[in-house]
C-alpha cells in the first residue's frame, strides 16, 4: 500500500486480515488521517475508539504487516500479481551514534514548515520525529 492514510490503513488492514502479506509506504514519519492532527487539539478530540485508533491496534496485532514510514516509491515494476517496488527510505537520525538528546535540532539554523501541522508552523530542518509514537515502540 502507497499511503498511511486512513484508507491506505484500513486497506492494509483488510487485505492482511485476508491472508495476505501487507507493505505500508508512507512518505511522512507517521500515519495519519487529514484533519487528524488539527482535532486533537482541541476539546472535541477524537475518541480512542475512533477508525484510526482502532486500524493503528488491528496494524499492532497483525504479524503480515510491514511498514515503513520516511519512506517513498522509487520504482515499480512487474506486472499485475507480481510487483517489485524500491523504496527510497530516509533516515531517522544523523548518525548511528544519536542518543535522542535534541542537541541538532536546537543547534540547526534553518526552519521549515512543519509537515506534521500541514505546514501551518514552522520547525528546525533537524527535528527528531514522533519518538514517542506508536510506530517507534513497535519497530
Amino acid at each position: 500500500m502507497i499511503g498511511g492514510g486512513f484508507s491506505g490503513l484500513t486497506a492494509a488492514v483488510e487485505t492482511a486480515e485476508a491472508g495476505f502479506e501487507v507493505i505500508i509506504a508512507e512518505k511522512t514519519p507517521f500515519f495519519r488521517r487529514k484533519g487528524y492532527n488539527s482535532l486533537t487539539n482541541t476539546s472535541e478530540a477524537l475518541p480512542p475508539n475512533c477508525g484510526l485508533e482502532m486500524n493503528y491496534k488491528r496494524i499492532k496485532n497483525s504479524g503480515d504487516i510491514t511498514f515503513y514510514t520516511l519512506a517513498e516509491v522509487e520504482k515499480i515494476s512487474g506486472q499485475e500479481g507480481n510487483y517489485d517496488v524500491t523504496l527510497k527510505i530516509s533516515p531517522r537520525f544523523v548518525n548511528d551514534k544519536c542518543v535522542g538528546c535534541n542537541a541538532c535540532a536546537e543547534a540547526c539554523p534553518v526552519e521549515m514548515p512543519n509537515e506534521f501541522n500541514f505546514g501551518l508552523d514552522k520547525t528546525k530542518a533537524h527535528t527528531l520525529r514522533i519518538t514517542r509514537h506508536f510506530l517507534s515502540s513497535m519497530r
